[in-house]
């Protein structure tokens, strides 16, 4: 990946999404922008840590063609105020502290954390107090290659005015659409950290496209690092109230919902399980709630029933990933059909999106399952310094997703599993998500998540691990024959594992590469 942009490219310095955050923030400054470990952080506040941010990032020659590595807690305002003045300043951002690794750890080790700093050269790393120690053991083993920054231990002081902060930023470069802003790094399903490289005009085109409005209050709970932030940046825009959460605990976002009202809030397709489980025990009230985004793996139609019954008309599933953004919307009046709750939706007006042979690449008819080719204005530019891999996963303006799926007359996607995850048995292949759905339709199942196995002599074999309900009874033995019965007995799990819990990922889903480590044939 390298930068493309050129001067007939540049638009005015005031055309970013950055700007717009900002001046809303500071024309409000009294309101309630943030919650964050029991503090009200109000819109004036951020809005001065934006430009604190700005100023200190210029002396330290941030600008057009830099890069800017976060490394702060959890869901800390910094994160999102660091980005924002860096793109201001026409740079790039990433995070290193938890970057959606193949495990269950909320950081990334040093080594890994170092090798994201080298590979996207970046030029300054900004951490907070909590990880400053970090920041500078790092900065240590890499002499000159980046400095260390610390993030206000305190925020601003309020900004009375929008007239009083923006033209404290000074001048501000132009801005260019194709110049690199973000690498996001994402396991995905390799398990192996790879940098996802999105320019400044993807990154508007993609908060830019999500409605919010004045009164809302969103509780993020999964990494601002990832499509959390982009939301946080609309309801931000549109004067809303952001709550964070550090990380997801079922228990506490559900009352959360009720403590803060929440109108908002988005969680991986695990997460929404857990908190159903959570709902149901604690009884919460959930009137405020008008949507609740889930994505990341195919939910069990017998599950979405009854998150259905308990959140009401709020289910919204999306479909999409870090390079692709949202595709497809399932909405939450379709989630009454029961035929389509077994679908993830259709696609979002001006998304391309086609079901093509896996070995070919030949588009195939209405039905027939095959990878889901995507193009729209939010794809990525590529992967960070991996060329072969941007040419598999980029073709002719489409991105090739590696998951398996069909479409239907009417145009919903319907999804089977991932190209990568699919266990080849006995000549049969075995797709895990078709096998996790089925399971999960048991009564008494709380979460499950199946995967493939390699024996010493490089043959797959299926193996699940279950999450069961307190108080439910369920044996290896009625899994077995549940998955024979409505499936074969080729894609029932030789080896069930059951567990007080399932390992997730920072993007809360099933760690299936933990899962593999911890469980290994024999």
């Amino acid at each position: 990946m390298t930068e493309t942009g050129g001067s007939m490219d540049q638009r005015p310095a005031d055309d970013c999404y950055a700007l717009d955050i900002l001046t809303a923030l500071s024309s409000a400054p009294e309101r309630v922008a943030v919650h964050w470990r029991g503090r009200a952080v109000q819109a004036g506040e951020l809005a001065g840590r934006v430009a604190d941010s700005v100023r200190n990032l210029r002396k330290l020659g941030i600008g057009p063609g830099t890069t800017v590595a976060v490394l702060v807690a959890p869901n800390s305002p910094d994160m999102l105020t660091v980005r924002y003045a860096t793109h201001l300043l026409g740079g790039a951002v990433t995070y290193v502290r938890g970057t959606n690794p193949a495990s269950t750890a909320r950081e990334l080790a040093p080594d890994e954390q170092l090798r994201i700093l080298l590979d996207s050269s970046t030029q300054v790393l900004v951490a907070d107090a909590e990880n400053i120690g970090r920041a500078r053991e790092l900065s240590a083993r890499a002499p000159g290659r980046f400095v260390v920054a610390e993030a206000d231990a305190e925020p601003a002081a309020g900004v009375t005015a929008a007239a009083g902060v923006i033209p404290d930023l000074g001048e501000l470069p132009p801005r260019d659409p194709r110049r690199l802003a973000l690498i996001s790094y994402t396991s995905g399903s390799t398990g192996k950290p790879k940098g996802i490289c999105l320019s400044a005009g993807v990154v508007e085109a993609r908060v830019r496209g999500l409605p919010a409005d004045p009164d809302a209050r969103l509780l993020a709970a999964t990494p601002l690092s990832f499509v959390a932030g982009q939301i946080a940046d609309a309801v931000l825009h549109a004067g809303g109230t952001v709550v964070l959460h550090e990380d997801f605990d079922a228990v506490q976002v559900v009352r959360a919902i009720a403590e803060h009202s929440i109108t908002l809030t988005f969680m991986a397709t695990p997460q929404l399980y857990q908190a159903l489980e959570a709902v149901q025990a604690e009884r919460t009230d959930l009137t405020s709630l008008r949507a609740l985004i889930y994505t990341g793996v195919a939910a069990s139609p017998a599950k979405l029933e009854e998150a259905t019954r308990v959140f009401g008309p709020t289910l919204v599933q999306l479909y999409g990933s870090s390079e692709s953004a949202g595709a497809t919307i399932l909405l939450p009046g379709d989630h009454d059909d029961p035929r389509l709750r077994s679908t993830a939706g259709r696609p979002f007006p001006g998304i391309g999106l086609k079901i093509c042979d896996e070995v070919s690449g030949a588009e195939l008819p209405v039905g027939e399952p095959g990878e889901v080719w995507l193009r729209s204005a939010n794809l990525m530019d590529g992967y960070l310094n991996d060329p072969a891999l941007t040419a598999r996963a980029l073709r002719d303006g489409w991105y090739l997703t590696g998951d398996i799926g069909r479409l239907d007359e009417q145009g919903y996607l319907s999804l089977v599993d991932r190209v990568a995850d699919t266990v080849k048995t006995d000549g049969v292949k075995v797709h895990p998500a078709v096998v996790e759905r089925e399971i999960a339709n048991l009564p008494g199942v709380a979460n499950v998540a199946v995967y493939g196995v390699r024996d010493l002599e490089n043959l797959e074999h299926v193996h699940a691990a279950v999450v069961v309900k307190p108080g439910a009874q369920l044996s290896p033995g009625d899994i077995r024959a549940r998955i024979s019965e409505v499936l074969s007995p080729v894609h029932a799990p030789e080896e069930i594992h059951f567990l007080d819990e399932l390992p997730l990922g920072f993007s809360g889903k099933a760690d299936k590469h933990l899962l593999r480590r911890l469980y290994p044939i024999g």
